[in-house]
């Protein structure tokens, strides 16, 4: 089947019928499988030939009422409409998304495997109960653009494109040929709330109506008449996975899907070590005034996706001086911030590690930064401390600022000395 040309689709627009002209740029045609078009006058006509004594006779051709001499009168009848379709989730596996995401979107294919044009309902909805891909439903997402959220797949290209692809307005396809497919999305935006892995399945169905309209085709029920008579065709489906329950003959396809939660799991953690005092030095330090304390603040993330970190803030207590070089003692000597060697160089209090080699400022995943505002990602005002993680994570290979993938760490540590 070949797609209208785009002088037709320009005269169906200038007709008004938009929605036709839209689907028609985009439908997909199959190989030929639905049979003779319904419509279609099928003409038989029988002629005898025949000799009396040697002579030849007239003809006598076959009609619906009996002989007629000469070529005679074909017997005709019309082919009825076998209406049949099939709805199916295209990629066969669930969608991921993260919280409060947009623009989740699950693929379907709508065929039409009758013999003549068709239109269809569609109807999306949040699934509650069954299992898709094992996983059973907990949640709800809300359908984008409506109540329905079902798009066409306007530019062909197979994935959803916010912004390109257009929705199927009055939830109706007007027409779709025989034989013809048209790719669908359901697309949705996640819940603020859920755990991860927790998943929120739907359904999208789809009732054939008469051609160009969005009224639901009725089954012809009488003895065959002359005219084009309606049979529904389309067999029982059994729910499953990615299947709908579907009663056979009654015109309509259901397909399911699922979009699953993939979220982070953040957790902060602060922990201390005591390094050394001005008597004891390194060896059994203890916590008294002059001694030097390391903190240690780490973000984890244990989800299953990406977070984007943005900034992180500590105060400290006032019986406690921020050590504004990030010394490493190794005796009572060096137990002070202007005796002891700093980590990196003098000015630098802040440490910034990644759990993989990430380009921090420094050589295996870490870097140092100053408590001035110089645009560094950390600043210490009094007693407050904060850290820009969009400015300390920088962009590099396959992160964005601020990010922290599944399984990853990030740690901040700076010293103070106890007043």
């Amino acid at each position: 089947m070949k797609s209208p040309s785009p002088d037709r689709l320009s005269r169906r627009l200038r007709a008004g019928a938009a929605a036709l002209a839209i689907i028609g740029t985009f439908w997909a045609g199959a190989a030929q499988a639905a049979g003779t078009a319904a419509g279609t006058t099928i003409d038989n006509l029988a002629t005898l030939n025949f000799s009396v004594g040697g002579v030849a006779q007239t003809a006598i051709g076959s009609s619906a009422t009996g002989n007629t001499a000469g070529a005679g009168t074909a017997t005709s009848f019309v082919v009825d409409n076998k209406i049949n379709l099939t709805l199916t989730e295209a990629n066969n596996a669930v969608t991921i998304m993260t919280l409060n995401g947009p623009n989740n979107a699950t693929k379907f294919t709508l065929t039409n495997t009758g013999n003549s044009p068709q239109g269809y309902n569609l109807t999306a909805a949040n699934f509650a109960g069954g299992v898709i891909a094992g996983v059973a439903d907990t949640l709800d997402v809300t359908l984008t653009g409506g109540t329905n959220g079902i798009f066409y797949d306007t530019n062909a290209n197979g994935v959803y494109d916010p912004g390109t692809d257009l929705i199927v307005t009055a939830n109706n396809i007007p027409t779709l040929p025989a034989d013809a497919s048209i790719t669908l999305f359901v697309v949705a935006t996640a819940p603020a709330a859920g755990a991860n892995g927790a998943q929120a399945n739907i359904t999208l169905t789809a009732v054939t109506t008469t051609n160009n309209t969005n009224t639901p085709v009725a089954e012809t029920t009488t003895a065959n008449t002359a005219g084009v008579d309606i049979v529904f065709a389309d067999a029982a489906t059994v729910e499953a996975n990615f299947v709908g329950a579907s009663a056979p003959r009654d015109a309509t396809a259901v397909a399911r899907s699922a979009y699953r939660l993939n979220t982070p799991i953040l957790t902060v953690s602060k922990t201390s070590t005591l390094m050394c005092d001005p008597f004891n030095g390194i060896t059994n330090p203890k916590n008294i005034p002059g001694a030097m304390v390391k903190w240690t603040v780490t973000v984890a993330n244990s989800g299953s996706s990406s977070a984007t970190l943005t900034s992180i803030g500590d105060t400290l207590v006032a019986a406690t001086t921020h050590d504004a070089n990030l010394v490493a003692p190794t005796n009572a000597a060096t137990c002070s911030s202007a005796t002891g060697v700093p980590e990196s160089l003098a000015g630098r209090g802040f440490k910034i590690t990644y759990s993989v080699a990430r380009a921090l400022g420094g050589a295996g995943g870490s870097g140092f930064m100053t408590g001035a505002a110089d645009g560094d990602g950390a600043t210490i005002a009094g007693q407050a401390i904060a850290i820009d993680f969009l400015t300390a994570l920088p962009a590099g290979g396959a992160y964005v600022p601020g990010e922290i993938k599944a399984g990853e760490t990030a740690i901040i540590t700076f010293n103070v000395t106890i007043n």
